[in-house]
């Protein structure tokens, strides 16, 4: 679980002890410990959470489901596909985002000859389900592609 401090406090003090002692007063009457929740923030983390399909011998279409925190809703796998295709509809891709409420998704899929560069039919894919996410007021956050060991995000590739 992670957890987030921010403190952003400015005060004066005659001496040191009187600073630690407003410190600690301060702290005390404002400190709030609270998990910030299972979310989704790099491309790194999104492939560590698809281990279970990385070395797949077919193809698998992963979709996660966020809020507007970017805090995982669900995660589903709408497609299983051959070894070099899987079929990708948005609507598959949108339907459980609109029962869950989500604000974004990030979709991911994994590349089972190991190479991680997007192919014709990946971007194509891609572009099709950020128009249908603009349709329906869910973006479509990030594309990343995964194998055994490796990942690649096509927003980072600036081809999102």
């Amino acid at each position: 679980m992670e957890y987030q401090i921010n403190i952003s406090y400015q005060f004066t003090a005659e001496s040191d002890t009187e600073a630690n002692e407003k410190a600690k007063s301060y702290l005390s009457q404002n400190l709030q410990v609270k998990a910030l929740g299972q979310g989704v923030y790099r491309p790194a983390e999104v492939a560590q959470k698809c281990q279970s399909f990385r070395k797949a011998k077919k193809e698998h279409f992963c979709v996660f489901f966020l809020d507007t925190q970017n805090k995982i809703l669900g995660k589903e796998t709408v497609s299983i596909g051959t070894l070099n295709a899987s079929l990708i509809h948005p609507r598959e891709t949108f339907r459980t985002a609109i029962l869950k409420n989500s604000a974004s998704v990030i979709v991911v899929h994994n590349h089972p000859s190991g190479s991680l560069e997007p192919s014709d039919e990946d971007l194509a894919v891609t572009k099709r389900l950020k128009d249908a996410g603009k349709l329906l007021g869910i973006e479509l956050l990030d594309h990343v592609i995964v194998t055994a060991e490796f990942h690649t995000s096509l927003k980072e590739k600036g081809l999102l």
